[in-house]
């Protein structure tokens, strides 16, 4: 008995020094890394395919199962949470912060291929979910192309994040399925960005067709690396392709490398890895891989002010009386969607005025312009109020006189002096003009014919009532509508270039056509299969 328990533990201590031999000869060879597929391994393979010449694809799929996660890798049971701590880039990558890294990104900034570099630094973020990949990419190139996203996103500030790209889709959808490439340039495009977007060729097509996609990408990341204007480089990209952890990513571009040809990804996901320096073509390759959930390549998008394809309109707009921002077709939607549930809110009052006050001053007018306030107020007043901008102060004095001669403008704007002077539903300013329509310094007074602001400063909604006026009057007939039936019909726009007549009829105008194309009527949600298409 003793003699077979030695016999076992000799044969077991000299299975240990074999073992032990081989990877000190494993430990001395070059590591020569070969992606493998772990469909090919069976169980008790999987454990032992780490040997000199191969390396796994994803430690998840050889420790947990390729069936026991989700394609996005984005998956973990409750037990893993908080595991891990970043992970370390495969030898092919260069770390951004390492010596060799800052190399590359010095000759990259002596060579003139950093320029997109520094307009994204200034916004690099990391995403908030691990599904969050595509809306963090997006939020960050938007604010890099300065692109005022028109809503409200804390306190006083507009500004673009990962909470408030909603479109197509919202941020929990996102959260249960993440971005694939088309929900990606749908969202970027709602939310204002001129968008390129580069599909890479099936295999299909043969290598031709992949190589000129290669060329083309590098053509891009060149040219986009090179711009001294806001334009920037996304990439839709698979990980295995690079050796990395995961599968479907977003990232953008932040400069390029000739000598080279490596790419800096600004990696959003940074608790799992830093920027990185990556070869081109490894980059391209990745883009080519097919994305399981649409059944088609990944690829790069390059995105830019809308208006910069079509020149800037500043010059333009400063010799028309009123011109309106550029508003992303997002902002527009939900803007629309909120003056809609905030008149569904508003119930009608009677009108705070005495007899005598409403001598000339219908009730219903009253009641409109309440009505029309309070869903303001129920929306985002002080983003409502950019949608008129001022361009010519002289022109929009002369178009606010004739307009009092408009009858339902000079009803509304009585209206709105007998409201200011006795309770808005909400903070707005006293009229510009009195009501004989001519400028004036007159103190506030009981009285509608009194009621004016002292205009030593510029007109704007935030300082001219008859704005607020003129606006709910442009607005599309949907919203005239619900605000008030009386509203709808084409009379109100043709009483508006009737009244004004003139070189700023046809401004007025063009007003009204644009803000129907901003404040569409509200639309049921789309499926994110039909955002796609």
């Amino acid at each position: 008995m003793y003699h077979k328990l030695d016999s076992a533990m000799v044969s077991a201590f000299h299975r240990l020094c074999r073992r032990r031999s081989e990877m000190a000869l494993f430990a001395q060879r070059p590591l020569q890394r070969k992606v493998v597929s772990t469909s090919e391994l069976n169980s008790s393979q999987a454990w032992m395919a780490v040997d000199s010449n191969t390396c796994p694809r994803d430690v998840g799929d050889l420790f947990f199962g390729g069936n026991t996660l989700s394609h996005d890798q984005t998956w973990s049971a409750s037990s893993h949470a908080g595991r891990f701590y970043q992970r370390s880039l495969p030898s092919a990558q260069v770390p951004f912060s390492s010596l060799q890294g800052r190399r590359l990104f010095q000759e990259a900034l002596l060579g003139g291929t950093l320029e997109s570099y520094f307009f994204l630094a200034e916004q690099f973020r990391t995403q908030d979910e691990p599904t969050f990949c595509g809306l963090s990419t997006l939020a960050m190139v938007l604010n890099s192309l300065r692109i005022d996203p028109m809503r409200t996103w804390k306190g006083v500030w507009r500004w673009f994040n990962e909470q408030n790209l909603g479109c197509c889709m919202g941020p929990e959808e996102v959260r249960e399925t993440g971005l694939n490439f088309d929900m990606f340039r749908c969202l970027a495009t709602c939310n204002g960005a001129d968008v390129v977007a580069h599909r890479s060729p099936a295999a299909h097509e043969g290598d031709a067709a992949k190589a000129e996609f290669v060329k083309a990408f590098r053509a891009a990341v060149q040219a986009v690396s090179r711009s001294k204007d806001r334009e920037c480089l996304v990439i839709c990209y698979c990980r295995e392709a690079l050796g990395q952890t995961g599968a479907g990513h977003f990232s953008p571009i932040g400069g390029y490398h000739e000598g080279s040809d490596t790419v800096l990804i600004l990696d959003v996901a940074r608790f799992k890895y830093p920027p990185h320096w990556a070869s081109l073509a490894d980059v391209a390759e990745g883009m080519s891989r097919v994305d399981p959930d649409m059944g088609k390549p990944r690829g790069f998008l390059q995105l830019r002010l809308l208006h910069s394809r079509w020149g800037p309109e500043g010059l333009s707009a400063m010799t028309v009386p009123l011109h309106l921002p550029f508003v992303p077709l997002a902002a527009g939607k939900r803007l629309s969607k909120a003056l809609i549930e905030g008149l569904k809110e508003v119930t009608w009052t009677a009108p705070p005025c005495t007899e005598s006050d409403c001598k000339e001053i219908t009730q219903n007018s009253v009641a409109i312009l309440q009505r029309w306030l309070s869903a303001v107020v129920f929306a985002e007043p002080q983003v409502l109020g950019q949608l008129l901008q001022v361009g010519d102060v002289a022109a929009l004095q002369e178009v606010l006189v004739r307009l009092s001669n408009f009858e339902i403008f000079r009803q509304l704007c009585d209206a709105y002096a007998l409201l200011w002077f006795d309770g808005m539903p909400g903070e707005f300013p006293p009229l510009w003009f009195p009501k004989e329509g001519l400028p004036g310094n007159a103190t506030r007074a009981r009285g509608p014919d009194h009621i004016v602001a002292s205009n030593s400063a510029e007109p704007w909604p935030g300082t001219c009532g008859e704005l607020w006026v003129l606006l709910l009057l442009l607005l599309p007939e949907h919203l005239r509508v619900a605000v008030s039936p009386e509203l709808g019909g084409p009379w109100v726009a043709e009483g508006i270039a009737r009244t004004v007549r003139g070189p700023w009829a046809l401004p007025l105008e063009a007003l009204r056509e644009a803000l129907s194309h901003i404040l569409v009527p509200p639309q049921p949600p789309r499926k994110s299969q039909e955002c796609s298409k």
